[in-house]
């Protein structure tokens, strides 16, 4: 969707709410999945300083997470400079982003929106090179297995098994992951706190921030809105109006990131004609049955050599560009993309290989659209399209779908 239209459904839900808004979304898309980071926080800023009046702000927010510091200095941005910050949720806020969504006054989430603990998870590299993703409550998981299931308590056997988990996790990746927890629970901790600040709130505050990271058995367990509510979190009662036009808005959004598209560069590389017949396998070689064996021979080698050849000749080369985050609102548009040429040979075993070259990474202010017409006001309370379409001239968020 053109950041026009989009401009246009901002424009729909500030003049539902009365306030301004700020977008702030990282890609989801399978194989292709962006972080919070603190790159955006510049962004952030560039936001908040057009906003020249009020007292009031929203933020909608699509992400799976990442660096829980970063949640923690966006959200402090935010509240040196508004009395009242609302988080709007249409889809997912997992992990970094739901330690963001707990320093707002009031989380508004579409009834398809989802929570996610906040247990930080490490990634740690063995010997072997092997990557592992693991949770300090992993840990404690196994330690408690150990002793209430298995019943080994005697020192001798449990010095024994502490060598064999220390033997597969380094000791310091499990001080890590400690301190990654403690950290994770004391953001939580801080960010309720700036709007849970009576003196009877500290305990509930605590409870909160510790039930997030500690009562769940899996990272990727959706907290949806009822059990947002059990967890006591400051959700709002549902408003169908609102849900609308913030589901509008991430449908924008997820056809202009192409989220629900698994990203694999080669079928990109394949939707350019030229690029699908220079990877073309040719032929099979049609020989007469009573062609001498001297001539077919020959006739081989030369098709043998000819494929060599063209492997090894200069490669058809097309346009990429792919986006991993936006930062925008009715006053402004960045985005976060990779753009560069990407090219392919068909090597003579008939496999594939495929380069990809970047020359463009990064943030960048996108041209912003004339002032909305009156049709593209119309257009946003229509159900988004997930089409997306691109625009060559300028370096712009649209320009997400491979020429």
């Amino acid at each position: 969707m053109q950041l026009e239209q989009r401009i246009a459904q901002y424009k729909a839900i500030e003049a539902y709410r009365k306030r301004p808004l700020i977008v702030y979304a990282t890609s989801t898309r399978a194989g292709l999945n962006a972080m919070m980071a603190g790159d955006v926080v510049r962004e952030f800023i560039d936001q908040i300083d057009l906003i020249t009046s009020g007292t009031e702000v929203d933020v909608l927010i699509n992400s799976t997470g990442g660096d829980a510091l970063t949640a923690w200095k966006l959200m402090s941005l935010l509240r040196e400079r508004f009395k009242k910050v609302c988080v709007l949720v249409p889809f997912m806020a997992f992990s970094a982003a739901t330690i963001f969504a707990l320093g707002a006054d009031e989380i508004v989430m579409h009834p398809h929106a989802s929570l996610g603990p906040i247990d930080p998870q490490i990634q740690m590299q063995d010997g072997a090179g092997t990557v592992r993703q693991f949770a300090y409550e992993d840990v404690g998981a196994f330690l408690r297995f150990i002793a209430d299931e298995v019943r080994i308590t005697e020192q001798l056997h449990t010095s024994a098994i502490m060598e064999r988990l220390f033997a597969v996790v380094d000791p310091l990746n499990v001080g890590a992951a400690k301190r990654a927890s403690d950290l994770s629970t004391d953001i939580g901790e801080r960010l309720l706190s700036m709007h849970m600040s009576r003196p009877e709130d500290k305990g509930r505050v605590r409870t909160i921030a510790e039930n997030l990271n500690k009562s769940f058995f899996a990272h990727s367990d959706a907290v949806t809105r009822g059990r947002a509510k059990t967890l006591q979190l400051q959700v709002a009662e549902p408003d169908p109006k609102l849900e609308k036009l913030i589901w509008n808005a991430y449908c924008g959004l997820e056809g202009h990131m192409l989220l629900r598209e698994p990203f694999f560069p080669l079928l990109d590389y394949l939707k350019d004609p030229l690029g699908r017949a220079a990877i073309e396998p040719a032929a099979p070689l049609q020989l007469p049955v009573n062609l001498p064996p001297q001539i077919q021979q020959q006739i081989m080698q030369q098709a043998v050599n000819n494929a060599i050849q063209a492997s090894a000749g200069k490669a058809h080369q097309t346009d990429f560009s792919y986006v991993f985050a936006v930062c925008e609102s009715i006053r402004a548009a960045s985005a976060s993309v990779s753009k560069g040429k990407m090219s392919a040979w068909l090597m003579p075993n008939g496999e594939v290989k495929l380069n990809m070259i970047e020359d463009q990474k990064g943030w960048q202010r996108l041209t912003m659209p004339p002032a909305s017409t009156k049709k593209a006001a119309e257009d946003s309370e229509k159900p988004a399209k997930t089409e997306i379409e691109t625009k060559e001239p300028q370096i712009k968020a649209d320009e997400t779908k491979v020429t």
